[in-house]
Formats: C-alpha cells, sequence, structure tokens
C-alpha cells in the first residue's frame, strides 16, 4: 500500500501536458495525474488494450467522446470503455487536474 498526497506531484509544464504515474510496475491497474496548464489538450484518441476511468480533480474545460464535446468540471468521473474516441481541453485560464485510472 502507497499513501500520495499530490500537492507534491502538481508540477504541470508550460510546454505540455504532463502525466504522473502513480502505480507500481507491473500491475494490472495503471494510475496517474493528468495536468494541463491553460490552452494545453490531449487530442481524442482511442485505446484497444484498456478501459480508463477519469475524475476531474481541480478545474474545467472540454471533453470529446467520439467527436462529441462536453463541458468538463470539477467532481466530474467519464467512464472510457475501450475502443472510445476521447480527449481532454483546458480551455480555462486555471489549471486542469484529471486522476486516470487504467484497467488492462
Amino acid at each position: 500500500m502507497k499513501k500520495i498526497n499530490t500537492d507534491s506531484l502538481l508540477d504541470f509544464s508550460l510546454e505540455k501536458s504532463v502525466r504522473k504515474g502513480l502505480s507500481h510496475e507491473g500491475s494490472k491497474l495503471d494510475v496517474g495525474l493528468l495536468l494541463y496548464a491553460p490552452g494545453q489538450s490531449t487530442p481524442e484518441h482511442t485505446h484497444k488494450d484498456m478501459d480508463e476511468v477519469f475524475y476531474v480533480v481541480e478545474g474545467e474545460g472540454k471533453l470529446t467522446i467520439d467527436g462529441e464535446e462536453f463541458a468538463l468540471k470539477e467532481k466530474d468521473i467519464i467512464l472510457s470503455p475501450r475502443g472510445e474516441g476521447h480527449g481532454f481541453f483546458n480551455t480555462s485560464s486555471g489549471n486542469l487536474v484529471v486522476l486516470q485510472v487504467k484497467i488492462f
């Protein structure tokens, strides 16, 4: 078991979004924090080998699911089954922090 305080991980880059991995190597469960400064994004993409769950810890922006746009805000949970397209965009003037859980 491992306890982590996320404040120590909030190291944003002005160049591109950052992923801070939190999982043990070799696990079938991969957890990380996605950090987006204002204007940063991850373009829509799919995964054929995993399901994902996202939880918006802080901030707001937009989410695309199979080409359709949705508003994104704190405390939103997104369930993304394998093969579904998804992307994140920080359209706000503040930071966006998303907890990502990958299940293989």
